[in-house]
């Protein structure tokens, strides 16, 4: 059975007043008196109404934050960090999976405003004026990373299109003139939240329409596989594959091994986040890294600086770097 303060002071003598100034470490009571208080709520294993304290307090100490999954290293290392930085400044966080199903997001984004957190660190699935009107009515600070609401909301990420477009210049720097490029979230858009993709892909077609004699595919099937092999085999002159996503490049390599296609002999492959499985891939592959800790941390501490009644920036960069190997 719970013990509450009501037992603690019928058992000690004093009033309930007097309970929880002990408790709570307030003036008004002498060192004696307080001791005994603290001495009987420990015996009988008080623990403080949360809620209750909460709605005294304004605040619940707690955030949300609703991811695609956790399969993608990407985003539990994210949350790793962000729990981190949250736990450090004494908010603990719930975290929800929305596998990228509309419904379900909004569904766990009311859970979350039921439990009364404090604020909500989202990457979302999905978009527009209706969406956004619903995250505007919970009256708790909203923030995005990955894929990116309006303006009206602070968004953490990298700039997407810019890091594909050195990608691009990177890739030509090592002599190839023949790209294929990966990303089969575009074949949702229009659909469904894809800002990450969309950014990407944008910069991937502004940076070959800016160079001259290069010739490129973009692949938005599902099963893309097949299509590579034959973009392959059709190709002139030994084709550089650039990825939206090292889970497509890994998905690839393993593909081309298996039909005796060498990398990067036959294809250059490149991908695009640097998981932390490429430490074990052969060959090692070319990619982008960006510091997704860094994202984690920064979104978890500028939430709670918006939450404190801070003003905090609309848009907030992390860095990147091409990671050179020997898949090109």
């Amino acid at each position: 059975m719970k013990v509450t303060s009501k037992q603690i002071a019928e058992i000690c003598g004093v009033t309930r007043g007097t309970v929880d100034r002990a408790l709570n470490n307030r003036p008004g009571i002498s060192a004696e008196t307080r001791q005994k208080i603290m001495k009987v709520a420990e015996e009988l294993g008080y623990r403080p109404h949360f809620l209750a304290q909460s709605l005294v307090k304004g605040e619940t100490k707690t955030l949300g934050i609703v991811l695609f999954d956790i399969h993608n290293r990407i985003f539990s290392q994210l949350f790793h960090s962000f729990e981190a930085e949250a736990r450090k400044q004494g908010y603990f966080i719930y975290l929800v999976l929305s596998n990228k199903d509309k419904e379900l997001e909004i569904e766990y984004i009311n859970s979350l405003l039921d439990r009364k957190v404090d604020g909500i660190a989202l990457s979302p699935i999905n978009k527009g004026t209706k969406f956004e009107s619903f995250l505007n009515r919970s009256n708790v600070p909203i923030l995005s990373f990955g894929n990116r609401l309006s303006a009206r909301f602070p968004f953490v990420w990298i700039d997407d299109k810019q890091a594909i477009k050195e990608a691009v210049s990177h890739i030509v720097s090592r002599g190839y003139r023949t790209f294929i490029y990966v990303s089969p979230p575009l074949r949702n858009k229009g659909k469904e939240n894809i800002y990450v993709p969309e950014q990407r892909h944008k910069g991937f077609l502004e940076a070959c329409k800016a160079l001259t004699d290069i010739r490129y595919h973009v692949i938005t099937d599902r099963d893309y596989l097949m299509t590579i092999k034959r973009l392959v085999n059709e190709a002139e002159d030994k084709p550089a594959i650039l990825c939206s996503s090292d889970i497509y490049a890994l998905d690839i390599l393993r593909f081309l091994k298996t039909h005796k296609i060498r990398v990067p002999e036959h294809v250059g492959v490149m991908g695009f986040d640097n998981i932390d499985i490429l430490n074990y891939v052969n060959p090692p592959l070319t990619t982008i890294d960006f510091n997704v800790d860094e994202i984690g941390r920064r979104s978890a501490e500028l939430l709670i600086e918006n939450i404190k009644g801070k003003d905090i920036p609309l848009r907030t960069n992390v860095g990147y770097t091409i990671i050179d190997r020997d898949s090109l």
